[in-house]
């Protein structure tokens, strides 16, 4: 596979730039029940893990929380969760042993290689036990991988809270079963998971970390230097202004590559870029702004360049909203957990370069 390709990569050696975060992933893995992986939109989480579990040879089953979200019209039902789940056991059809211990459980039946899931009768609960139990032989845990697992908060009638029942229970009681989860965007992980919430199943449970940075710009030249030189193209721009543009994020140096080998013009390439971007912050922003207008006020300041505690906290005052300075604390962490914004020396930044041009435009 080339670099410049939108499919998620699945091997190690069309992983660019990763061998830290596939090693730290590694040892999350070995060490919490429940592994949460975050980052910016676009920044290659989904390849990191796909590459992770193939590299290491894991068990898994992989559900997509987005292309449920889409299947179902927003609406996810456990019809659609066991459609997805019968799909995914397909893949250990060839494994009689594996075959025959899942027809065991309740609500799968299985035919040869064939495999059917009735939703009225499957007990998520038995089929991670199941799991749990195939693997308590090898040294590799089974791995039940959740993507873009904001959009679970549309699963069910309880905003998803089965599910974290279930990552619960995983979490206290099965030894051999990983949920590694990631995700991003309005709806969000944090809002799903509602770790620090008290009435969360997951409420005090150890779960472990790994934030997937952007490229630096350095590893965004060469990563532009090397997907032109795969494909034998001579580039007549200046990598390092392109790479700074797009803040190292590898959906976006991706998408120029591409959009670049079509127009053979750096210009018209990253206006293609930009315009792609900014249909999918649109309703990101929309979204946000229902939560609360003060969100889209603060990310407007910090991308004006009104941009410290101090400063911000005196412009909502000007526009005579007297907001506290608990309140205060709480937006700005919450557009950092969601990757909108960070924190440097007492400064904030807007973390993607385009979402910072929308706002300032």
């Amino acid at each position: 596979m080339l670099l410049f390709s939108l499919i998620p990569k699945a091997r190690k050696s069309d992983l660019f730039g990763r061998e830290k975060e596939l090693e730290e992933l590694n040892k999350l893995i070995n060490i919490y029940p429940i592994v949460v992986v975050t980052g910016v939109r676009r920044v290659g989480k989904s390849s990191l893990i796909k590459v992770f579990l193939n590299e290491k040879r894991i068990p898994h089953l992989i559900v997509d929380g987005r292309k449920l979200y889409e299947s179902s019209h927003g609406h996810i039902s456990s019809t659609h969760l066991c459609k997805v789940l019968s799909d995914e056991l397909s893949k250990f059809s060839k494994s009689q042993a594996i075959l025959n211990l899942l027809k065991r459980i309740r609500g799968i039946s299985v035919s040869g290689t064939s495999l059917e899931i009735n939703p009225k009768e499957l007990s998520l609960t038995d089929l991670i036990e199941r799991f749990n139990t195939i693997v308590e032989h090898q040294k590799k845990p089974f791995v039940f991988f959740f993507d873009e697992a904001q959009y679970f908060k549309y699963y069910g009638s309880r905003g998803g809270n089965d599910l974290l029942a279930l990552f619960s229970y995983s979490h206290d009681q099965l030894e051999n079963v990983r949920i590694l989860i990631t995700g991003s965007e309005i709806g969000t992980l944090h809002d799903f998971l509602k770790i620090e919430n008290y009435k969360s199943p997951l409420y005090g449970r150890g779960v472990g970390f790994l934030n997937l940075e952007p490229f630096s710009l350095e590893q965004s030249v060469k990563f532009l230097k090397k997907g032109f030189e795969e494909l034998n193209r001579k580039v007549n721009f200046d990598l390092e202004e392109t790479a700074r543009k797009m803040n190292g994020i590898p959906g976006y140096l991706v998408l120029f590559g591409i959009k670049y080998l079509e127009t053979e013009d750096e210009r018209v390439a990253f206006e293609e870029v930009f315009h792609t971007a900014s249909l999918l912050f649109e309703q990101e922003l929309i979204e946000l702004g229902k939560r609360s207008p003060r969100y889209i006020f603060l990310l407007k300041q910090i991308a004006k360049g009104i941009n410290t505690w101090s400063y911000l906290k005196s412009s909502f005052h000007a526009k005579g909203d007297r907001i506290g300075d608990s309140r205060l604390y709480s937006l700005l962490k919450t557009l950092e957990r969601m990757s909108f914004v960070k924190k440097e020396n007492g400064v904030y930044k807007i973390v993607d370069p385009i979402l910072e041009r929308i706002l300032r435009d």
